[in-house]
């Protein structure tokens, strides 16, 4: 790739030089006259056999016919430019070109220009940057705010200098040096030139790698920075970190994961903005896991061997070939054999274990085992079952048969021939789903507690495909109602349905007088889905987060309180007035979705008509509150059809 910049004025070479640029014009030259007054014969020279010879005459040289005069001009242009080539160090580049011209009278008799290149020289690093960042303003290539890379470019110094630093740290911790790769620098690079574009900072949504960024801004354009700073000031969060034991809070995440031992591999994205600078770290695989800080980042001045053997005791939490009253092999295949069992009575082929999906399962149960909660993993691309037992007894074992068992008991109310309403028999559809062929298990014990991670592959429970992949038994004596049996049962079940708690009733009430002022229809409760909503509620007051539940099939507000005094408790109009009032944000006869105005939409969603709603509350004083709805709202394309305006 070539580029040029025009300098108007001169700059000094590598060797102190100074270049300019140069335009002469010669001044006409003499002209012959036949005056021969004194007698004096004069020798003529001879005439140059071609134009382009003239630079070899003196400015005295010339011709005349005769008849008519003749005026010859040389013209000299120098431009100087900095030229960059694949592979190749940056040089300077001097272009002289030189234009000759005969006029015969008042009209040009000939023109002839030539081109002449001179040696090359190697660009000073501070001429460098100042041409390139001048072509960027030339050219508004901010697209592109880093160079093109050269085996000698800034970019990969600063990238080595970068990796340098990580590994004289990672040293002094005992763990195992980074490397440097090339495919994760060009990720880290496209980000990196993406801040520096957008003018703010951000993670990348790619969960592949770890991320650390860095930015300085000075009021000097040409400031920069070396590639052991950003490392440097990553590792200061070092002070912060409670070493031997979970962080509660991200405060030192940038230095544990530049320490980060299972991390192996690096890439640096270098940009530059006149005088802003950023920086972004991408690692593999990626640090700041949940339950493996203590065996991945040792105290200072650990040795590697300490750090070995740190993390074989870690793992001793793991079931995983570490108690040896439970024979792994025999919980693998009793688990794959109970699943296998149950499939062959409804006709579906059997399961396979995968390795791989296993390894998968078991860093998901360890992570859930160190937490002390249980929750899917986000944006996981498997099935997953979940299973948790406790018991004082350290002794305790488990058999591989026994989730399986519970999973399989959910199937007494599964309705065969219609699609489910809810997901409260979702481990018995997954373990039986007729399309999924392999099956990882993973099992972490911790603090008297055992959890079991099923994933399955491909993942069940899609809307739409239960009847085809949840067939019934084959023999006789059905673990679950059939239809038929359903309806025989129909005044026990409706018995069943009306004993709600006095929070739910309430909070139907409420839902249901805002609902009136839009004038769209009432909902009703449903008991299971007011079950499904105590069950989420639960999860989110033991962990004490407030996150919306993964591959819900229902629309879902949630509502949180605090109070240090742990005897109060919010209401169920407390909590479905907070979200209603969310409607002076609201603008009505418009389809575009408001992100702030979603729980309101949601209580008033016309086409909804269940509801369920619970509430859970901790020892810390919080209280969550979960509302389901079926069906859905929040749909673009239909707000303005089920979110009328009030009446007056």
């Amino acid at each position: 790739m070539k580029f040029g910049v025009f300098i108007p004025s001169s700059i000094v070479g590598s060797d102190g030089t100074k270049i300019h640029q140069q335009n002469t014009i010669l001044k006409p030259l003499l002209h012959l006259t036949d005056n021969m007054e004194q007698g004096l014969e004069r020798k003529k020279p001879a005439f140059p056999g071609s134009l382009t010879d003239l630079h070899r005459f003196r400015k005295t040289v010339h011709g005349h016919n005769g008849s008519s005069r003749i005026v010859m001009v040389r013209k000299t242009d120098q431009r100087t430019f900095a030229s960059l080539k694949n592979g190749q160090d940056p040089k300077i580049e001097t272009i002289t070109r030189e234009t000759i011209e005969t006029f015969r009278g008042p009209r040009t008799a000939c023109k002839v220009t030539t081109e002449k290149k001179d040696c090359e020289e190697e660009v000073p690093p501070d001429i460098f940057e100042s041409l390139i960042m001048k072509s960027r303003s030339c050219s508004r290539l901010d697209s592109k705010p880093t160079p093109t890379k050269s085996r000698y470019s800034l970019m990969d110094t600063f990238a080595k200098e970068c990796l340098q630093a990580h590994n004289e740290f990672r040293k002094k911790h005992g763990v195992p040096p980074l490397k440097l790769s090339k495919e994760i620098c060009r990720d880290s690079q496209k980000w990196a030139d993406h801040l520096i574009k957008a003018g703010g900072l951000a993670h990348s949504n790619n969960d592949k790698y770890g991320e650390n960024i860095f930015c300085m801004q000075s009021s000097n354009p040409s400031f920069t920075v070396k590639g052991n700073e950003p490392v440097e000031s990553w590792y200061k969060e070092m002070d912060k970190h409670p070493f031997g034991e979970e962080p509660k809070n991200l405060e030192s995440g940038h230095f544990s994961q530049v320490v980060w031992r299972d991390s192996k591999e690096l890439g640096v994205g270098y940009a530059k903005s006149g005088g802003k600078v950023i920086v972004v770290a991408n690692y593999y695989p990626p640090g700041n896991y949940v339950g493996r800080y203590v065996e991945n980042v040792p105290p200072l001045g650990s040795t590697p061997s300490e750090v070995r053997e740190l993390a074989r005791d870690i793992h001793k939490i793991s079931i995983r070939g570490a108690d040896d009253s439970l024979n792994v092999g025999t919980f693998e295949g009793d688990f794959l054999d109970a699943h296998n069992k149950y499939r062959a009575l409804h006709g579906v082929g059997p399961l396979e274990l995968d390795r791989k999906l296993s390894k998968y399962a078991e860093e998901w149960a360890r992570h859930l085992a160190f937490k002390n909660v249980l929750e899917t993993r986000p944006n996981c691309n498997y099935g997953e079952n979940i299973y948790k037992v406790s018991s004082t007894d350290a002794s305790f074992t488990l058999e591989g048969n026994v989730p399986v068992e519970k999973w399989y008991l959910e199937g007494k109310k599964h309705i065969y021939d219609k699609e489910p309403n809810d997901l409260s028999t979702g481990h018995f559809t997954q373990l039986i789903w007729k399309s999924s062929k392999q099956l990882g298990v993973g099992i972490a014990k911790h603090q008297g507690s055992i959890i079991v991670v099923a994933n399955y592959s491909p993942a069940g429970n899609f809307v739409k495909q239960f009847v085809e992949n949840v067939p019934p038994p084959l023999r006789s004596g059905s673990v679950s109602p059939t239809k038929s049996e359903k309806n025989n049962n129909s005044h026990h079940n409706d018995r069943n349905n009306v004993e709600f708690s006095q929070f739910a009733l309430e909070g139907l009430k409420v839902h249901n007088e805002y609902r009136r002022k839009h004038g769209v229809p009432e909902m009703k409760l449903n008991k299971e889905m007011c079950d499904y909503s105590q069950e989420w509620a639960d999860i989110c007051a033991k962990s004490g987060r407030m996150s919306h539940r993964p591959n819900s099939p229902y629309g879902e507000n949630i509502f949180y309180s605090y109070s240090s005094d742990t005897s109060a408790t919010p209401t169920a109009r407390d909590a479905v007035k907070a979200w209603y009032d969310e409607i002076k944000l609201h603008t009505f006869g418009v389809e575009t979705m408001n992100t702030g105005t979603l729980h309101f939409t949601q209580v008033v969603w016309k086409e909804s008509t269940e509801l369920g709603i619970a509430l859970s509350k901790n020892r810390k004083g919080e209280t969550y509150v979960v509302a389901n709805y079926n069906p859905r709202g929040n749909f673009m394309g239909q707000f303005v059809q089920n979110v009328p305006r009030p009446r007056q």
